[in-house]
């Protein structure tokens, strides 16, 4: 047998090529097991692939192993497990890692036959014994009837027969032995001479192989890192099965509709878990179109619009994905991107420094509009007509972080209350006779993310005003003739003219929704309280404009004298119309701007006088004389008694009935009955 083993070179292992990136912490991991004389050669031979794989070693046997690497594991994934012999198979059934095992091949099992013969015939027994795990080998049988090498084998099938194995060797007379670790070692202690079964090329072999094994399940591991990162991110719930129906992977989302971890999970039928989803049935019957299948399902009380689609992979189907959307969602989705396809900062063109002034009470407004537009809170704007209201709250949604978002608009005392209702809060489809169909997105919705300014505040009517409180409370709007509420988050900016204060204590206005509205206050001065400077600034930056508008500014030079004059006949002016008054009076300047020099070329103040009767106080009448604030309430009065009058007219007209009344006049039954009762009238 000597000189057969020595005609015979040992194979060649090649090497696994390529050498791994990254740190070494994020290399592949390789766990090997054993003791005695095989865990020594295991830790020899893993110095040949510590370049490529992470090797660590558990010195340790059957259960104690397995307690070891699941020990392990629970820290750090592990990619593949290296052992050998009945220990090896034993770790196998007991956890579910791939085993790379130890393999004894042909020419390493004579080579140790042939050294165990050596080692017999030195201490005077010729006869060899051979131990493997589970069964003696029949093809080892067959040569030793054929060659008379003297063999005799013995088997064992774990750690509790290895002492009876060593007994058997002991009662047969063996000289030397060829076994696995444990049995060498007991065998030695019994002083029977021993030669390791496995050679440093097997186990070097085994361990090449568990660093391709190794690489493959990292790579597969890291892949399926990233799908599960991609899924997190999605606002869906998605879920992944294989052709059994078994959960391959989901995202958090769809972990929390079936009211589970996800880890929990994993490898449950989606069927037992959520039977309303009945996708085993589907798969079962191949019924999945290659472009995917949506369906309305129950989950759990809640309404799901459930997508079904296949997975394919070379033409065979290995399982479905499904992906489940909240309905609210895809409907809040589609009013955003259809209220905002053409109002998406519309109509804000102003910025703060447009508020054009250096006097005290211009400075005052700039500086509090910055601060106030660093704030979410809502903002109360008080001033007379013309003051730059608007502009202030445009400036102040431009300057602040909602700045990319819509900025819309309404004046509450231009529209009817039924008309205002529909507008600010929008209505579904069906919720009176004439809707639109589809429904109607208000402008609380419209301006989700963005700014609503409500220009003439102190005109809502209280039935609405009610309403708008709830919004600005529970930060959600109900349409009209809907039973469901849409999470709203904007910012509100309201205006008036009005003292609303006056207006709370004499019952017209709501006092909750007051103090709601004025979390931050800005008053607007007047124009005449901000001195002659700034409404000399004022007009030349008027006319500047309108000059560049009508591409006239090469008669800037001319035009300025002229506005200078008039600026100084006006010195004593009030401005009851404030900037939107001085504006006039630049339009009205330049459009006469030819009619106002005399035949030198001089500014002709009489023809000033004529043209801007205002300067020297005539044609402001008995509005001027008025305080802004009294003058404000005569108005208001003469409205009211204007609509008494309107209601009295159309109740004769309907002869008393109230209903048709109200759709002459357009307005709701509660809107009547309140008018009715504060002019102490009834039916």
């Amino acid at each position: 047998m000597n000189e057969i083993i020595g005609c015979m070179n040992e194979s060649v292992v090649p090497p696994v090529p390529g050498t791994p990136s990254g740190p070494r912490a994020a290399w592949p991991r390789v766990v090997t097991i054993g003791r005695h004389r095989i865990g020594r050669v295991l830790e020899r031979m893993s110095l040949a692939v510590g370049d490529q794989v992470r090797v660590e070693h558990v010195s340790a046997a059957f259960d104690d192993a397995v307690q070891a690497v699941r020990a392990l594991q629970a820290v750090e994934p592990i990619d593949a497990l290296v052992a050998a012999g009945a220990s090896g198979a034993w770790v196998r059934e007991h956890v579910d890692i791939p085993v790379v095992m130890i393999e004894v091949r042909g020419f390493d099992l004579l080579q140790a036959l042939a050294s165990a013969r050596e080692l017999a015939q030195a201490g005077g027994t010729p006869r060899i014994g051979l131990v493997s795990f589970d069964h003696p080998s029949p093809h080892l049988a067959q040569f030793d009837a054929l060659f008379g090498a003297g063999i005799a084998q013995f088997s064992y099938h774990g750690p509790e027969d290895a002492q009876a194995c060593v007994r058997a060797l002991q009662a047969a007379g063996v000289g030397a032995v060829v076994a696995p670790g444990l049995v060498a070692d007991l065998a030695e202690q019994a002083g029977i001479p021993s030669v390791l079964l496995y050679s440093d090329g097997a186990v070097l072999q085994a361990l090449r192989d568990a660093v391709l094994l190794a690489r493959h399940r990292h790579a597969e591991r890291a892949r399926h890192q990233r799908l599960e990162t991609v899924l997190g991110q999605l606002q869906d719930g998605v879920v992944a099965v294989d052709t059994q129906g078994c959960i391959q992977a989901l995202n958090p989302t769809m972990a929390a509709l079936l009211g589970a971890p996800a880890r929990a999970l994993h490898g449950r039928l989606l069927d037992e878990v959520a039977p309303a989803l009945a996708l085993a049935q589907a798969l079962q019957s191949q019924s999945l179109e290659p472009e995917g299948s949506e369906d309305v399902v129950q989950l759990a009380m809640r309404t799901l619009v459930v997508r079904r689609a296949p997975i394919v992979e070379n033409g065979q189907l290995t399982g479905a994905l499904l992906v489940c959307r909240d309905p609210a969602t895809i409907q809040r989705a589609d009013r955003h991107l259809r209220a905002n396809r053409s109002l998406r900062g519309a109509g804000v063109r102003w910025r703060i420094e447009d508020y054009a002034g250096d006097s005290e009470p211009a400075q005052r407004v700039r500086r509090l509009a910055r601060q106030f537009a660093a704030s979410d809170a809502t903002v109360l704007i008080q001033g007379d007509s013309g003051t730059g209201k608007e502009l202030l709250a445009q400036g102040m949604h431009r300057a602040s972080r909602r700045a990319a978002q819509p900025f819309l608009a309404v004046n509450c005392a231009a529209l009817g209350e039924s008309l205002l209702e529909s507008e600010l809060f929008g209505y579904d489809e069906g919720a009176f006779t004439g809707a639109r169909r589809g429904g109607k997105t208000g402008l609380i919705e419209a301006a989700h993310t963005g700014t609503l300014f409500l220009d003439e505040i102190g005109d809502m009517p209280l039935a609405l005003q009610s309403r708008l409180l709830r919004v600005l409370q529970e930060r959600e709007v109900l349409r009209v003739g809907s039973t469901t509420s849409v999470p709203v988050d904007l910012r509100v900016i309201a205006a008036t003219h009005a003292d609303l204060a006056t207006l709370v204590e004499r019952g017209e206005f709501r006092r909750d929704l007051f103090y709601r509205l004025a979390v931050l206050r800005l008053a607007m001065p007047g124009l005449h309280e901000r001195g002659q400077g700034d409404v000399q600034a004022l007009a030349s930056t008027m006319l500047a404009r309108r000059l560049r508008t009508q591409s006239l500014q090469a008669e800037a030079s001319s035009l300025e004298p002229l506005l200078e004059a008039l600026l100084d006949l006006a010195a004593a002016h009030r401005w009851p119309g404030n900037a939107r008054e001085l504006d006039n009076w630049v339009e009205r300047l330049l459009a006469c701007r030819h009619d106002l020099r005399d035949s030198a070329g001089r500014v002709d103040t009489g023809r000033l006088r004529e043209l801007f009767p205002e300067c020297d106080g005539a044609g402001q009448g008995t509005v001027q004389a008025l305080p802004a604030q009294q003058r404000q309430l005569q108005l208001r009065e003469a409205r009211r008694d204007a609509e008494r009058q309107r209601m009295r007219e159309v109740l004769e007209q309907v002869q008393g009935d109230q209903r048709r009344a109200c759709e002459i006049l357009g307005i709701s039954r509660a809107t009547l009955w309140r008018r009715l009762r504060s002019q102490g009238g009834g039916e």
